[in-house]
């Protein structure tokens, strides 16, 4: 049976009940879409405008799937007065050449928001044929920076002489930089990429027991200093969250974006509190195998292997997990802080996270200058290790964004 992989993309409107697509193998089903704006709203107008929407909208789920119009197989399109259908046409043919896809129009159906028109489609998308091309070798360092008596580990892997911004990855309180296995050579292939262990983490030295935000700042403005980093786009993975945060406000000019992948980063608020008092506190994970707090319970049945090597790389250190989050919720951040933060920010939650729930990363998001949320579905706290193809995806439409190449 085909792995199914659901797909939620940037900019289109949806209800937390469903994903925008699914795809199964070379297949993608689109779920029903409206002539909604990106906040959910109808467009006015009636049914030719709500058809421009609707038509754009499905453009831009199919592109976030890897397809195009070109690749559709069969669009259904249900109206709420078949009467309608003429006006409705008149804007569909404008999407396609001589030969549309297979279509079904229904008509006398009642839609939500009183919307005039739906459509929904399925996309056939084409398997690349494996490359014979030899690839080049990409380039990675390894090294320490001695600091406040600590040896601080770091990796950078990626073509130094790209001109494209650097991307730091800051793991969090359950990993270290070997945690982003699934992202480093991904993203190395197009920029380099900087991965660390916090103090008492991986191969990193904690002698002093004070791993925490307070020396993690300076530690990361440390091993950028040493590289001769001085802008990259800085990513925080649950404490690691903290760590961005605390760099990017110390040094402004710094981050070119920030992405908090389920953190909240410190920012703490009467909005955040109350929507973190509102999720579902998970009980103590059991010693089993798999079963970890910062992963979703169904990844851990789905895939143990993956789930042990998690368990795994958490041992991999000196660093106390209670200690560590106690020094992290003594570090807190507020909205005069959330406004000195003016880069791109993208904040990345699975949807089942139930140590930072996707209602407070809305609340810090909402904190933030420019900010954009991405949940992604079917994933609790480490959706860059329970699902790195959606949560690199996500990534990838960010950093393209910022890049120029195309709008997210």
């Amino acid at each position: 049976m085909a792995h199914v992989k659901r797909l939620v993309v940037p900019g289109v409107h949806r209800l937390p009940q469903f994903a925008h697509a699914a795809r199964a193998g070379s297949h993608v089903y689109v779920s029903g879409t409206l002539g909604t704006d990106g906040d959910g709203a109808l467009v006015a107008g009636g049914v030719v405008p709500e058809t421009g929407q609707v038509l754009a909208n499905l453009s831009t789920i199919l592109a976030g799937a890897g397809c195009t119009w070109d690749d559709v197989a069969s669009v259904s399109v249900y109206l709420a007065d078949i009467s309608e259908f003429a006006l409705m046409n008149a804007v569909y043919e404008q999407y396609f050449d001589a030969t549309p896809p297979a279509r079904i129009t229904v008509g006398g159906v009642d839609l939500a928001l009183g919307a005039r028109v739906e459509m929904q489609c399925v996309a056939v998308a084409e398997t690349p044929a494996a490359s014979t091309a030899t690839v080049a070798p990409v380039a990675r360092r390894t090294g320490f920076v001695e600091r406040d008596g600590e040896r601080l580990y770091y990796e950078v892997v990626g073509d130094e002489n790209s001109d494209a911004t650097p991307l730091v990855l800051s793991h969090g309180a359950g990993g270290n930089h070997a945690s982003w296995f699934q992202q480093v050579a991904h993203f190395a292939a197009h920029r380099v990429v900087v991965t660390w262990d916090h103090r008492g983490y991986g191969r990193s030295s904690d002698l002093g027991d004070r791993t925490g935000p307070l020396v993690a700042v300076e530690d990361l403005l440390a091993i950028l200093d040493h590289e001769g980093i001085e802008r990259a786009d800085l990513v925080g993975q649950s404490m690691g969250g903290w760590s961005v945060v605390g760099a990017a406000l110390a040094r402004p000019g710094l981050a070119r974006s920030i992405v908090l992948a389920d953190s909240i980063g410190g920012f703490t608020t009467d909005a955040v509190l109350a929507a973190m008092s509102r999720a579902r506190a998970r009980e103590r994970q059991r010693d089993e195998l798999g079963a970890h707090p910062a992963l979703g319970e169904a990844f851990s049945a789905r895939s143990p292997e993956l789930a042990h090597l998690y368990q795994s790389l958490g041992r991999m250190g000196s660093a106390d997990p209670d200690v560590v989050i106690g020094r992290l919720l003594d570090v807190t951040y507020g909205t005069d802080d959330a406004a000195r933060l003016a880069v791109p920010a993208l904040l990345i939650v699975g949807d089942h996270d139930q140590l930072f729930a996707p209602a407070a990363v809305r609340a810090v998001a909402d904190l933030l200058p420019d900010a954009r949320v991405i949940e992604i579905i079917g994933a609790g706290h480490s959706p860059y290790f329970e699902d790195p193809d959606a949560w690199n995806d996500a990534l990838d439409a960010f950093l393209a964004w910022l890049d120029g190449d195309e709008s997210i």
